[in-house]
């Protein structure tokens, strides 16, 4: 018979030991080998599970790419792509639907004039834990970078010049934080704005600043989007409102100065305030 010290002895796992289980059952990203993706590719990038997409600095035309986006993110999770640039007007510079735990990274688009738009997390199917930070765009067709359905959210900076749509643009998500968003020429003859959330987005959305030049609009709130506090604003010769907060709630502008045709207005809804310098009264 098994003494009882014989059976602790035989069930005890040093410490390094325990360590050394717990993360062979732990799922970490592999580096994906994006020396094999060519510079012009002929068919969209599908990005897979746990994979890391480094490209180093490199550009990538997208001009073959017509449907959906170059890059590709459906029903995944554990996905990072940074350090990359992508021109030439692929539909979408990369299109994502379903997936979680996404991190894209020093993503940057330029002359993509003749696309639908930049960044888009599609509407339909929840997308869960993405975090963007350092996204640049300059001449997009459409927005910069546009969420829908996503359900917690990291935004560090995004910088949108020249955009036919928003520079960012939040539908019906919730439970996120942006930290700046700067942007000209951003729908400049339109109605979006730098930053705009619309579709019943929010709540729990808190964003650092907005700085807006040139644009249709600087914020823009609309249609049941609520629960959004923007700290602070810098916004200037906007073609329209500087701030417009249109049938929303508790949506909240805490500083800055604005100066838009009107500076600010605020229209319908509830619980909404704009704190910031509108160079007189807030329009209704």
């Amino acid at each position: 018979m098994t003494s009882r010290i014989a059976r602790k002895q035989a069930l005890w796992i040093s410490p390094m030991g325990a360590l050394a289980i717990a993360l062979s059952l732990v799922s970490v990203a592999d580096a994906a080998d994006t020396t094999q993706i060519p510079d012009k590719p002929t068919s969209p990038i599908n990005l897979l599970d746990n994979e890391t997409y480094d490209f180093g600095g490199r550009t990538i035309d997208g001009g073959n790419i017509s449907d959906n986006g170059l890059f590709r993110c459906f029903n995944r999770r554990g996905v990072t792509i940074k350090n990359v640039t992508v021109t030439n007007s692929p539909r979408y510079a990369l299109l994502a639907r379903g997936c979680s735990s996404v991190t894209i990274e020093n993503f940057k688009m330029k002359n993509m004039g003749s696309s639908v738009g930049g960044i888009r997390f599609d509407k339909g199917t929840e997308n869960k834990t993405v975090t963007l930070n350092s996204i640049e765009a300059d001449n997009v067709g459409g927005h910069a970078v546009e969420l829908w359905d996503t359900n917690g959210f990291t935004i560090g900076t995004v910088k949108a010049n020249n955009t036919d749509g928003c520079g960012l643009l939040l539908n019906r998500s919730r439970n996120g934080t942006v930290s700046r968003v700067e942007g000209d020429g951003n729908d400049q003859y339109g109605g979006y704005a730098t930053f705009r959330v619309a579709n019943n987005n929010g709540g729990n959305i808190q964003v650092g600043t907005v700085k807006s030049r040139n644009s249709g609009r600087g914020f823009f709130s609309v249609s049941g989007s609520h629960g959004t506090t923007v700290n602070y604003v810098d916004i200037a010769s906007s073609n329209k409102e500087g701030i417009y907060i249109q049938d929303s709630s508790n949506t909240v502008v805490s500083s800055g100065k604005v100066r838009g045709t009107p500076n600010c207005r605020i229209w319908g809804g509830s619980g909404n305030s704009i704190n910031a310098d509108c160079g007189g009264n807030i329009a209704n």
